[in-house]
């Protein structure tokens, strides 16, 4: 309870400290862009809307600024939505081939429900990210009606290193990604409709060859995400991650508290899902409540959600990977990958670390407590895929 007083402490301080520094530079985006993050660990997501479209309009290209605006726990009935939409049209009139404000502006018409004109501004963002980042396709015909579906899909499991493997992966000179990272179309979307999803990537191009996919990685937990995969793309290549599991538990933990969105301690917030979970058969937790409940010790039931997929695809549809070999080898991993995908191998010049996050380790009493309960998972797992895992 104490280091919790302490965290709020420091948060209040952060945010005191922002709030000066835009007191003594009034035209700083990064200070605007730093408080809005404070606040919204705070709770304060008004507010932290606010700042962050303050620092995009003091600068329109700044990137940063879209990402928290994008992910935002805004219901679909909110009116700060309207102001958003607004802001983004305003940037695309100033930066017309910026495909961020394009991508922003898509998923907030999409929460909106203005499916249509959502599906036009994703096809215009993955035109014009794909032309940035491969200027050689700039004069290629871009047919936007002939929609495509992906060809591979990383499928979790979240803060495993999904999204520094989806940026390795998409970095393959025949591989273009799609319009955004993290689609949650089998999950949280699948009523926008199948070209609303296919809308995300980039169409079949004449005379090249090149792959698409997309890295949600919450798909390999949710209840219905496998079926309406395999409903929809049978055929297609799944990547799995998959990290000590109380070494994940504890990273979910720290992102929802940076988004705001957990005020509890780790301790009392495993207690609570320890508790919903007690007595969970494998039967009942393909519910659909522990899916949106339970964030920290279910989505590390590695064995019984992978037990879900592998009875719908076969087996050599998957590459399980696990996260400790990619973050001390990320270059033998992108070989295994590559391979996996029928594709010729590719290293980068270099490995950078993306959306990971500093915080202090979890208490040693509460790690102990959350070994004990993976263990006998952790050894289904390991006989379920036959392969060891070092935890």
């Amino acid at each position: 309870m104490q280091n919790s007083l302490n965290d709020r402490e420091k948060l209040q301080e952060s945010i005191a400290l922002y709030e000066q520094a835009i007191v003594q530079n009034p035209n700083s985006p990064s200070a605007y862009h730093e408080l809005g993050k404070a606040l919204q660990q705070n709770g304060q997501i008004a507010a932290a809307v606010a700042c962050h479209q303050k620092a995009i309009l003091l600068q329109p290209n700044f990137t940063a600024a879209y990402f928290p605006l994008m992910y935002a726990p805004l219901p679909k009935d909110s009116p700060l939505l309207d102001g958003l939409v607004a802001l983004y049209r305003e940037v695309i009139e100033i930066l017309p081939n910026f495909p961020l404000a394009y991508i922003n502006l898509a998923v907030t018409l999409s929460k909106q429900g203005k499916i249509q004109e959502s599906r036009s501004l994703f096809q215009t963002a993955v035109r014009l990210q794909t032309v940035a980042s491969r200027p050689e396709l700039s004069q290629v015909k871009w047919n936007s009606t002939a929609l495509r579906e992906p060809d591979f899909i990383i499928i979790g499991s979240p803060r495993c290193g999904t999204t520094s493997l989806y940026k390795y992966i998409t970095a393959h000179p025949q591989i273009l990604p799609a319009a955004n990272k993290e689609i949650c179309f089998f999950s949280e979307h699948f009523n926008k409709g199948l070209a609303w999803y296919q809308a995300h990537f980039p169409p079949h191009i004449e005379g090249q060859h090149f792959l698409t996919g997309e890295a949600t990685p919450t798909y390999l937990t949710h209840p219905l995400a496998a079926s309406r995969l395999h409903g929809c793309l049978p055929k297609v290549k799944l990547i799995v991650i998959l990290r000590n599991p109380v070494d994940r538990a504890f990273s979910h933990y720290q992102m929802l508290v940076r988004r705001g969105t957990e005020s509890r301690t780790f301790e009392v917030a495993i207690d609570s899902e320890l508790q919903l979970l007690a007595g969970a058969t494998e039967v009942s937790l393909a519910d659909q409540s522990y899916w949106k409940d339970s964030h920290y010790i279910y989505k590390s039931l590695y064995a019984c959600s992978l037990k879900q997929w592998i009875k719908l695809f076969p087996r050599e549809q998957f590459l399980i990977l696990q996260s400790e070999e990619f973050y001390a080898n990320p270059a033998a991993t992108l070989s295994q990958v590559f391979e996996f995908l029928d594709l010729p191998d590719y290293q980068l010049s270099d490995y950078k670390q993306y959306n990971g996050g500093n915080y202090q380790p979890a208490d040693d009493v509460v790690r102990q407590r959350l070994r004990e309960y993976f263990q006998p998972h952790n050894l289904e797992l390991a006989e379920y895929v036959n392969r060891q895992f070092a935890w």
